[in-house]
């Protein structure tokens, strides 16, 4: 059962999130390089699970190329937008909240979660039923907000301000939303032993968040710059775990 202010904030979000979040650019370049690694992990034809699919822009791009996509959202405002989205395609998707991803009828062949869905859901229930729902082998990719971004802990120290990421819960449409950012480590362990983790990196790690699109815009130039820096070096141990997003690729173990 999905929080119920989480549903609010959502449902009210719905209806501008691709006029809003959809064009923002730092928002797209982050997509982007998740489209990469999705491209990459599902294969044309594998049936795989959108966990927080939102309006479903991840659920379309996989689609296009081929994939079977199953999106779940608590949120029946952005399913309604995503079904909307999505007509013709073979997209499915359910109101359903991540934990509850074991009442979908797999097995599946992989899973993913994009921009942070899961910050807001239970990791070891999530963990528990990927376990269940996925085929042994299934490449699995999770996009969280990080613990620790850098860009936000420099912009701490500039202000003086000693709160850490979390120390106030963020608002969506004027709701206040629950949220936590786990570290890399503790999200591995929360997410269980059926899941095992090969890769990680980091997206905002040197490039501002998406909150600060208006400054992507008036300097593309250094913005470009420091995206292609990034992109080089987002997998290096010191750097995996300081983005604004943190990602983490593996698949389940085998039964």
């Amino acid at each position: 059962m999905a929080d119920a202010a989480l549903v609010i904030a959502f449902d009210r979000e719905a209806e501008g999130y691709d006029r809003g979040f959809g064009t923002n650019p730092v928002a797209r370049l982050f997509r982007h390089a998740v489209h990469e690694r999705l491209a990459a992990l599902f294969p044309r034809g594998a049936r795989v699970l959108d966990l927080g699919c939102g309006t479903g822009e991840d659920a379309l791009f996989l689609s296009g190329r081929g994939v079977q996509v199953t999106g779940l959202d608590s949120s029946p405002a952005m399913v309604a937008r995503a079904r909307e989205k999505a007509a013709g395609t073979g997209c499915v998707f359910e109101c359903r909240a991540a934990e509850d991803v074991d009442a979908c009828a797999g097995p599946f062949d992989g899973a993913y979660s994009d921009f942070g869905a899961l910050n807001c859901a239970d990791l070891v229930r999530v963990g528990a039923g990927l376990a269940r729902v996925l085929r042994s082998g299934a490449p699995v990719l999770i996009n969280l907000l990080g613990a620790h971004p850098w860009p936000h802990s420099a912009a701490r120290l500039l202000r003086g301000d000693g709160r850490p990421r979390g120390a106030r819960a963020p608002r969506v449409q004027g709701v206040s939303v629950p949220v936590s950012y786990p570290t890399l480590a503790q999200a591995r362990r929360s997410l269980g032993p059926a899941l095992e983790w090969t890769r990680a990196w980091s997206l905002g790690a040197l490039v501002p968040d998406p909150a600060h699109a208006s400054w992507a815009s008036a300097h593309p130039m250094l913005f470009a710059a420091l995206a292609a820096l990034e992109d080089g070096i987002r997998a290096w141990p010191l750097v995996r775990g300081g983005g604004d997003h943190v990602v983490l690729e593996g698949r389940r173990r085998s039964c």
